[in-house]
């Protein structure tokens, strides 16, 4: 009967020397990443540009129509729709991190070190830069004990996203929702405070 690595996992060095399905494994799951990350800035690009269209087609048709109640609900629309596409990228981010040590444990498996580095050197990075220490630590014979240290040691909450580009997007957002208030404010105040005298 031959022998079931998936369950007893093969010699690391022997899987170094040999190099096999596990570098293929590496390639997809870096593919994998880059979707994910095409896909959430697709998903912001798309929520953005529809906040925005939203907000100046409600607003001009308040504005010919005369009613402050559209107005006011352009604004918060507009707001909605940006935090729901920022929302949907903080999803698919969690995604991305998820494939961490995977991509952590095949780096090791296969004596790679690109995105070991790369989350070492993340600024402000210090869990992220211990979690990469703790698992280049870990003295395991087999693919399996590897995995199973790797996959121990690994704690979603160590890649928070205000460290990560989906903070850009927190920003951008932000400011999308200030100028959509700030504008409707200067076009409802003047109202208001022309009534008054």
């Amino acid at each position: 009967m031959s022998e079931r690595h998936w369950e007893t996992g093969r010699p690391l060095e022997a899987l170094r020397a040999a190099g096999s399905a596990y570098e293929a494994e590496y390639a997809a799951l870096h593919g994998q990443r880059i979707a994910l990350i095409r896909q959430y800035n697709m998903w912001y690009a798309i929520g953005f540009a529809t906040s925005l269209s939203c907000f100046w087609l409600l607003v001009f048709l308040s504005l010919s129509v005369s009613s402050m109640p559209l107005m006011i609900a352009s604004a918060a629309i507009a707001s909605c729709i940006v935090w729901f596409a920022y929302r949907v990228v903080l999803t698919i981010d969690r995604h991305v991190v998820a494939l961490y040590p995977r991509i952590v444990f095949l780096e090791l498996a296969l004596d790679l070190d690109f995105y070991r580095d790369y989350l070492r050197r993340r600024p402000r990075g210090d869990t992220e830069r211990s979690f990469i220490e703790r698992c280049e630590q870990v003295a395991a014979g087999t693919t399996v004990a590897l995995w199973r240290e790797v996959y121990s040691l690994f704690n979603a909450k160590d890649f928070p996203s205000d460290r990560r580009i989906t903070v850009h997007f927190k920003y951008a957002g932000f400011l999308a929702v200030a100028m959509y208030w700030l504008i409707v404010g200067l076009i409802v105040l003047p109202q208001y405070l022309g009534r008054g005298r």
